[in-house]
């Protein structure tokens, strides 16, 4: 967006930072609807990157800028509540409105965009030194990271649930005429440029996130190989924590369905269920016949990729619990029980509590031939 727009909207970026690192204690109304739906769009992001603090102008500050952007002393978003007021102007659209701006200035901040902290328009009068720096950025490094910013701002602000494909072009609009933003800016996309690359990118994003939520009906109709096809697509645009999570996912659902319960596992089958299985119904139901060498080396090798993406994902996010009890579980289904015991003790005290945690950790204590110890957490949880 026009380079006052995006400090205005990573503005708004750095305003919900701060709120999670503020006490809820005290909030207005305004500030919980801001935080609410930032903090929507991080888990979106699922990236393990510290936020900078969130904060508010001063009532009584002239604001000129909806949202402003600073790196000294601390990166710090400052927010103008007029900004807010003008999302709630769009009715239906407010929360739309609001993660429009809220995920572009994520994706900024995530990729490490940091000239946008320039914010031109304010910046310029008050530090001439900076001024100075941005101006020796070319406009095409702008755009490209402006078009990079659309993207993901699109995608994860409707995995997080909104719609910012519609609501963009007013929203755009508003700012510009709420804060009298010059339509063209020497060495910045206009106004009338950044509506078009968005909307370029509008088209690609949209595909993309439809292709998302058909490979989530995929994986429940258990078309594995269809799922992983448009997962992998989506992550070639938007590798995530979340998506890589996904994809591991549906590989080991995949190799599931070519590995035979043993004997113990008939009797119990619902001791046996990994946690990411919603049932093993259908490997109850499987004959002998099922196991043989070719079904037994693509299970490995479905496996062996879901621990790379699993891998993945947890290096985005180190503290991406999710991903710690999916690992385990492949561990053990690679008949390596004691590294899925090693991963779930990585987790803390209070995950390795959880049910999901304690699952795979019954199953992989009984095939590390510690029976007693898998019967005193199956009977804990069950």
């Amino acid at each position: 967006m026009n380079r006052k727009l995006q400090n205005n909207l990573k503005l708004s970026t750095t305003l919900i930072f701060a709120f999670i690192s503020f006490s809820s204690v005290g909030q207005t109304h305004t500030e919980k609807q801001i935080e609410s739906v930032f903090k929507n769009l991080v888990l979106a992001y699922g990236n393990s990157k510290a936020a900078p603090k969130l904060a508010y102008f001063k009532k009584e500050a002239i604001k000129t800028t909806p949202a402003l952007y600073t790196t000294s002393p601390q990166p710090t978003i400052l927010v103008d509540g007029k900004f807010y007021d003008l999302c709630i102007s769009f009715g239906k659209d407010s929360t739309n409105a609001l993660a429009v701006v809220l995920s572009h200035e994520l994706a900024h901040y995530y990729n490490d965009h940091t000239f946008c902290a320039d914010f031109a328009f304010v910046v310029r009068k008050n530090n001439a030194e900076l001024a100075q720096k941005l101006k020796m950025v070319s406009k095409s490094d702008k755009i490209s990271r402006e078009t990079q910013a659309d993207y993901q701002g699109f995608f994860y602000a409707a995995i997080a649930g909104y719609n910012p494909f519609d609501c963009y072009d007013k929203t755009i609009d508003a700012i510009y005429k709420l804060y009298q933003l010059p339509e063209s800016n020497p060495g910045y996309p206009s106004k009338a440029e950044r509506k078009q690359m968005a909307n370029a990118v509008k088209q690609k994003t949209s595909e993309l996130y439809v292709a998302f939520k058909k490979s989530i009906q995929l994986k429940e109709e258990k078309k594995y190989e269809e799922a992983i096809k448009l997962l992998e697509k989506i992550n070639t645009y938007f590798p995530s924590r979340e998506n890589f999570n996904n994809l591991g996912v549906i590989k080991t659902l995949s190799a599931l369905d070519l590995k035979v319960l043993t004997l113990e596992e008939h009797k119990y089958p619902k001791r046996f269920l990994y946690p990411l299985e919603l049932d093993n119904s259908s490997r109850l139901n499987q004959n002998g016949t099922r196991g043989a060498e070719a079904d037994q080396l693509k299970m490995i090798q479905l496996l062996k990729a879901a621990q790379k993406d699993f891998e993945k994902a947890i290096s985005l996010d180190p503290n991406y619990y999710k991903a710690y009890v999916n690992l385990a579980c492949v561990f053990d289904l690679l008949d390596n029980p004691e590294a899925a015991i090693g991963k779930i003790k990585e987790l803390s005290k209070e995950q390795q509590n959880t049910n999901e945690a304690k699952r795979i950790l019954a199953i992989a204590y009984y095939h590390a031939d510690n029976e007693n110890k898998a019967a005193e957490i199956w009977k804990e949880i069950e």
